[in-house]
């Protein structure tokens, strides 16, 4: 049985593990076996959330000192819009990560707000939903609100099914909303690892899904590797933009892979043969996020923090530490610029967290904007 850490990086190895890859799934029992950790809760009930202030001075003591060691200027991204990934189940930037955002003149937030999943045959139900604590230095961002759901939701679903699904996700989404400083949205993402054979229900629900948000909201949808370069076997989902998950290229499953987060050489064979042009505007996202894998008598059974040193244990027992440094930054971004873009596309990087902001520097990061942008 898989047993994780803390809900946050369960939240993230669901995102960035979908069950419909070749080489990156999450099956059904093991989604199964990971809801009893979960807790499920009710998306049409509003919680009273409250709402604190953080330390100003402290905030634009941060800021100085990060624009100070960037250089003082804005970033030059050629074109691209830079955006996180925040995928936390509690919303409450710290000073810290505020700073790191404005001093990056990152423009967009991708922000989790709901995790769905079906366990056997009972209705797609979220088990996880945005709690959301304090939108300090959210106000002059674009917030993207993202759903994830996993590939059985749509396993068998019905069209009725999907419409009531539907429904339900759009006044979530709205519900949630409406505890941010603009309550409105002008896109919404949503994040499943469909296949062949849920291909049909998943976009259904996804123009059910357009009708169900407010008139001219756009919907985008992200695409793993290899939904990228097969859209011929799994089709084009009906949304007006893409983003294309540049990371997870290996299998979480296997106790013996180097690393699951990313590996060039296989995103590389991913986008070798793609076809040249895919039918959607595409932005991309890198990852910039670690975990420790922890395997117990050939399986996994746990997903914690970096640096997390699990219990004894009587059997077999290995522990595998993943991250990404600046070397395997370098060069996902090197593929990523060989992926054909729009100007004004997004870069964005998955995900926002104190170890992301003590890990890459500003300068870094804005290295990275300028190498995918060439």
């Amino acid at each position: 049985m898989v047993d994780l850490a803390n809900k946050e990086h369960e939240a993230i190895a669901l995102h960035s593990n979908g069950e419909g890859s070749p080489s990156m799934g999450w099956s059904k029992s093991r989604w199964i076996q990971l809801s009893q950790h979960c807790q499920v809760v009710d998306i049409f009930v509003s919680s009273p959330y409250k709402f604190s202030r953080m330390s100003w001075l402290k905030y634009a003591a941060l800021t100085l000192l990060l624009s100070f060691a960037s250089g003082c200027d804005k970033p030059t991204s050629r074109g691209r819009i830079l955006a996180f990934f925040y995928w936390k189940n509690r919303l409450a930037l710290t000073p810290a990560e505020v700073a790191f955002l404005d001093s990056l003149g990152c423009q967009v937030l991708y922000v989790k707000f709901l995790d769905i999943a079906r366990v056997g045959g009972e209705p797609a139900r979220p088990y996880s939903i945005l709690e959301v604590i304090d939108t300090t230095g959210l106000g002059n961002r674009v917030i993207v609100p993202c759903v994830f759901l996993t590939n059985s939701v749509f396993e068998g679903l019905s069209t009725a099914e999907g419409e009531v699904l539907a429904q339900k996700v759009a006044r979530a989404i709205s519900r949630v909303g409406q505890q941010f400083p603009k309550a409105s949205f002008a896109e919404v993402q949503v994040d499943c690892d469909w296949t062949k054979r849920t291909r049909h229900a998943y976009f259904l629900f996804l123009d059910n899904l357009r009708k169900c948000l407010p008139a001219g909201t756009k919907l985008s949808a992200t695409l793993r590797l290899h939904q990228y370069k097969f859209p011929h076997r799994t089709g084009v989902p009906p949304v007006e933009r893409g983003l294309l998950m540049l990371y997870n290229t290996g299998d979480i499953q296997d106790p013996n892979e180097e690393n699951s987060i990313f590996s060039y050489e296989d995103a590389f064979r991913y986008l070798d043969g793609a076809p040249a042009h895919y039918p959607l505007p595409l932005d991309v996202a890198l990852p910039a996020f670690s975990w420790t894998l922890v395997y117990r008598d050939g399986h996994l059974w746990k997903i914690g923090p970096e640096g997390y040193r699990p219990p004894p244990y009587d059997g077999e027992q290995r522990v595998r530490t993943e991250r990404i440094d600046t070397a395997l930054l370098r060069k996902a971004a090197q593929l990523a610029a060989h992926v054909r873009t729009e100007p004004g596309s997004r870069l964005a990087f998955f995900r926002l967290d104190s170890t992301t902001v003590r890990q890459f520097s500003i300068g870094f990061l804005r290295e990275i904007v300028t190498q995918v942008s060439d």
